[in-house]
């Protein structure tokens, strides 16, 4: 395994650590070596950031950034561009403006946003144009104060490599990309490196967790406990010259501290660190 990746493109993601105050989560992981990390920005994630963050509550965060030693990379954020209310699609657009503001506020690079609506059942057409033109939107908006907008596979419009891939196509704004989550897609049925060779264009982050099978279905799991073939996916990303983040996921807020570090782990010795 290629050992240019080197220890600063380790990070931590936001979402195991919903249940954890800030400043308790920024010293742990930077206790673990890694000075990476995201900030929640979503309604179920109250000790983080909020939707509507005001300026002062971005300041704390700062301080509390610079005080663990770690750089605050993506901010988190949940969102609809789903909405098929046009004056509703345009509030939900400014809104998510705010969130490109906050990472500008804080030195982050990117800003993770969902396309919205996680049902894998039919999707109307109507919907990709309606994304088409809320990413261009927004991705105009963060290109101007140097964000980048990074695009996870969650489910829905995004649950297949195809699907991704048709919503990039209609997206001119250079700032927007792909947040890869292969644990993702194979949690929606799909094969993570076929669908990773729909999208390798438009890669520009990624999450790392796994998933195993329990009373038949699809569980998240720590990096490296599951089923996923691994090697095959990492050398595809690096043969393809990506140099993004390695983000580490553990979901489960009961154990997310020990979930993350056998992550890192992990992660780390794929990657040949």
């Amino acid at each position: 395994m290629s050992n240019s990746i080197t220890l600063p493109n380790i990070g931590c993601a936001a979402w195991g650590w919903r249940e954890v105050e800030i400043p308790e989560y920024f010293h742990t992981i930077s206790n673990q070596g890694i000075r990476s990390v995201e900030v929640n920005a979503h309604p179920q994630a109250p000790k983080h950031l909020l939707n509507d963050g005001d300026d002062e509550s971005v300041s704390k965060i700062a301080t509390w950034a610079q005080e663990a030693g770690v750089d605050i990379i993506c901010i988190a954020g949940r969102n609809n561009f789903t909405i098929p209310e046009a004056a509703d699609l345009e509030k939900e657009i400014q809104r998510i403006e705010r969130f490109v503001d906050i990472a500008q506020q804080l030195g982050a690079k990117f800003v993770r946003l969902l396309s919205g609506d996680h049902r894998n059942d039919h999707i109307l057409p109507d919907v990709f144009p309606r994304l088409h033109y809320a990413f261009n939107r927004i991705g105009d908006y963060a290109e101007k104060r140097g964000i980048k907008i990074t695009i996870e596979n969650h489910g829905g419009p995004t649950a297949t490599g195809q699907r991704v891939a048709r919503i990039m196509e209609g997206i001119k704004s250079p700032a927007v990309g792909v947040n890869y989550d292969p644990a993702n897609f194979l949690n929606q049925g799909t094969d993570p490196l076929m669908a990773l060779r729909y999208i390798l264009p438009w890669v520009n982050y990624s999450h790392w967790k796994d998933v195993k099978w329990t009373n038949g279905g699809p569980q998240f799991c720590a990096f490296g406990k599951g089923e996923i073939v691994w090697q095959p996916i990492i050398q595809e990303l690096l043969n393809a010259g990506y140099q993004g983040y390695w983000v580490v996921e553990y979901e489960e807020p009961s154990d997310v501290e020990d979930g993350t570090k056998e992550s890192i782990n992990n992660l780390c010795k794929m990657l040949g660190m």
